[in-house]
């Protein structure tokens, strides 16, 4: 039986079933009897976002992302907006963003050891809404608490403290547990490849290249030096300083928000986007890059670290629940 010999009701069940936004327009344009179908308003929106809610939900948690505004408190319910394209597609884009780290997922949490390694898998529907859910809520999070409004010097004091903790408190606490799950994630994005410490770098050179001189490899020229005057590894100039300097860079990154911070990986493992292009400049490195972008963001951005991972303890701390450290592995079954 021809697709096109169905009745319209047949036919709108069809495209009510399609899980993909994309699979909906592409079929939409193998006939002009889908097209007219689908280019009806009252029903090209509705079919529109129950595919997006099935392939980036859930939509009422992205939706308090794209409508955000430094006005209204986060935590301060509201309606949600009427339909619309406009809408569709900025759903659509931090939508794409969710699914990228829901697929990077796995190979984030199990890696280490070849047991750990040998236990890696996709995760199911669930899995990923899970991931999706705590993308969009961090994002949230991050949007109305790591900006030029709240600085290193306020960020304890009590008022600053409520307004965090009032987002997080219409959160079950297994909730609060997936956010710090999905910035453990975040955390190794940062340490492993947008941020490496100087150690990583090192031995990452030294599994690629073995014992060939750094030197060879690196910026040749002169040789640098470090702050404290000693001749620095080649690695080095690409790493992000020894422990104690490396972790205070990665609490900084983590005020990046779950786009901001795809973007950055993105960049540098694949060479996506213009990241590399400063006023129609090419960057030497990564982390020129980097640093330029993160340098756009402003002042307040440096020595400033996160806030998320403490006012889940305190939040936790009201509930007089288990310890947050204790937690893991709560975004999957």
């Amino acid at each position: 039986m021809l697709l096109q010999s169905l009745p319209n009701e047949t036919l709108l069940q069809i495209l009510h079933s399609i899980s993909s936004v994309q699979d909906i327009l592409s079929l939409s344009l193998t006939s002009h009897r889908l097209h007219d179908l689908l280019s009806r308003p009252a029903q090209r929106l509705p079919i529109l976002f129950d595919a997006a809610e099935r392939q980036f939900g859930p939509l009422h948690s992205a939706i308090r992302v794209v409508t955000h505004n430094s006005i209204q408190s986060p935590h301060t319910p509201r309606p949600s907006p009427p339909q619309s394209l406009s809408l569709l597609k900025q759903l659509l884009h931090v939508g794409e963003v969710a699914n990228a780290w829901a697929d990077l997922y796995p190979s984030f949490h199990w890696r280490g050891t070849e047991q750990e390694c040998a236990s890696r898998r996709l995760l199911d529907k669930n899995e990923r809404y899970r991931v999706r859910r705590a993308c969009y809520r961090t994002w949230l999070y991050d949007l109305a608490f790591h900006t030029p409004n709240h600085t290193r010097y306020t960020r304890r004091q009590p008022p600053m403290v409520r307004s965090r903790a009032a987002l997080l408190r219409a959160w079950s606490t297994r909730e609060l547990g997936e956010l710090l799950d999905f910035q453990s994630m975040m955390r190794a994005a940062v340490q492993l490849f947008v941020c490496p410490s100087d150690m990583t770098f090192i031995h990452r050179h030294k599994e690629r290249y073995g014992e060939t001189p750094m030197a060879s490899l690196f910026h040749p020229g002169p040789p640098r030096f470090g702050n404290n005057g000693f001749r620095c590894p080649a690695a080095a100039w690409e790493g992000w300083g020894g422990d104690v300097e490396h972790y205070y860079v990665v609490e900084d990154m983590l005020k990046l928000n779950p786009g901001q911070m795809m973007e950055l990986y993105d960049f540098v493992v694949d060479g996506k986007g213009r990241l590399g292009m400063i006023d129609g400049m090419a960057m030497e490195s990564n982390k020129e890059a980097v640093k330029a972008f993160v340098a756009g963001l402003g002042e307040w951005f440096e020595n400033n670290g996160e806030t998320l991972k403490e006012t889940v303890r305190f939040v936790v701390g009201e509930r007089e629940e288990e310890e947050v450290d204790g937690w893991g592995d709560l975004v999957l079954e």
